[in-house]
């Protein structure tokens, strides 16, 4: 009868919040005193959080530092069982385009003090298949500056969390996550993505009016400059060539990230256990595979150890 009357309370105050129109902080804070449980009541949460620092922002599913700063102290003021505060976050995080990177920093934080210290509502040592999900979810969180890129920060968590797990209390996909993940990290290459100011400068000038051919001739012959011979070039040509140019560059920085040096395999060799766990040994197989060029010789010598 609790759970039904909770449910009941969670839809009346959606159909409260969502009835009048744009959402506001106190809406939030308000859900938050609620102090609800299950799925109704994260999604309620994180439905509000969406509206406010996702949707309702411009540019849309750009979040700001400071709003991300103010969805983190909220939580901070009001905690909330594990179960919900994970959905929160991971829901609001899946729908951004852009984050800085205190969101998902503050996600992985939370997930790797649940699975090493433990919480009330979350076993010490158990990684889970809900744990799995937001574990990518933090790690590959659309960041400003490491689009889809696995900082050595996050790695060294994931390494944390590695060894946290306690024996047949972790779900089998954690390995292939932190596989990929910190090798995504050794040999992977990170982009930038559209900054905030950027993305409005780009969406203001889609949506800028065209230029009068008045405008246009007094442009075009402002300058005293005479037309260069790539100023007369067909635009489509000009853009192919800049997405050559692109294209060698991405594949030359690709090509020199996919080698594993020195320093990284002395990274490596401080992080890893002496028993290697079994998401190491993946991890070390996937390296094996995926790297390109001839290992350092430590790094062969740990293949070899590892029986990969």
């Amino acid at each position: 009868m609790a759970n039904a009357m909770l449910s009941n309370e969670v839809a009346a105050l959606r159909r409260d919040i969502f009835g009048k129109g744009a959402v506001t902080p106190e809406d939030f804070l308000r859900a938050l005193t609620l102090h609800g449980a299950g799925p109704e009541y994260a999604d309620l949460l994180a439905d509000i959080a969406i509206e406010l620092i996702v949707e309702q922002v411009e540019p849309a599913r750009y979040v700001s530092a400071k709003d991300a700063a103010w969805l983190i102290g909220a939580i901070h003021s009001h905690p909330l069982p594990y179960d919900v505060e994970i959905r929160l976050l991971t829901r609001t995080i899946a729908r951004a385009l852009s984050l800085p990177d205190s969101l998902p920093r503050f996600l992985l934080a939370e997930i790797e003090e649940a699975i090493v210290l433990g919480r009330r509502d979350h076993p010490a040592g158990n990684i889970d298949a809900r744990d799995v999900e937001a574990l990518r979810c933090a790690v590959y969180a659309p960041d400003e500056d490491a689009a889809l890129h696995v900082t050595r920060t996050e790695a060294e968590a994931l390494f944390r969390i590695a060894h946290a797990g306690a024996p047949g209390s972790v779900d089998p996909a954690f390995d292939r996550l932190f596989a990929q993940a910190v090798g995504n990290h050794l040999m992977g290459v990170a982009h930038k993505i559209f900054s905030r100011e950027e993305r409005q400068q780009l969406d203001d000038f889609e949506n800028s009016p065209p230029p009068s051919m008045g405008q246009f001739l007094t442009g075009m012959f402002s300058g005293v400059s005479l037309p260069t011979r790539d100023d007369l070039k067909d635009v489509g040509e000009r853009a192919d060539e800049r997405l050559r140019a692109r294209n060698i560059a991405v594949s030359v920085e690709r090509a020199a990230a996919e080698r594993v040096d020195a320093e990284e395999t002395r990274w490596l060799l401080a992080l890893l256990s002496p028993e290697l766990t079994s998401a190491e040994r993946a991890l070390l197989a996937f390296l094996k595979q995926e790297m390109a060029g001839a290992p350092p010789p430590s790094l062969k010598t740990l293949f070899a150890l590892a029986g990969v």
